[in-house]
């Protein structure tokens, strides 16, 4: 399983990481053969957040307003890091914001239809 992790370096600057987490062989339900989980990782609430029809304003350089994973359900949108390497992210896209502090990152909807999920990284 793979996510892309963006946290901010020792110097405030937003950066990508591509983060490789390998699955473990497991049955999770009685007649379902053996599937590759990863994790446990720790949330603490979900929130779904849709753009409103009709798009939305732009959107300003910002950090996460806390440590969260998010993963895109419809629609694309690009991130832009302090260094201006962007990435485009789609359906399925699992990414891990942690930049909650320096200088943040640029969100850009690339269409009509984005929503994602949010959940919030446990305390500790």
């Amino acid at each position: 399983m793979r996510y892309v992790r963006v946290f901010a370096d020792d110097n405030g600057k937003s950066v990508f990481e591509d983060v490789e987490v390998e699955g473990t062989p497991t049955v999770t339900v009685v007649g379902v053969p053996p599937l590759l989980v990863s994790g446990p990782f720790q949330a603490t609430s979900m929130t779904v957040v849709e753009q409103p029809s009709g798009g939305t304003p732009d959107w300003e350089l910002h950090v996460a307003p806390r440590k969260q994973w998010l993963i895109v359900l419809a629609g694309r949108a690009a991130v832009t890091v302090s260094s201006g390497e962007k990435r485009e992210f789609g359906p399925g896209s699992m990414l891990s914001f942690e930049d909650t502090e320096g200088e943040g990152h640029l969100s850009t909807p690339l269409t009509d239809d984005l929503s994602f999920a949010m959940f919030p990284h446990q305390a500790g």
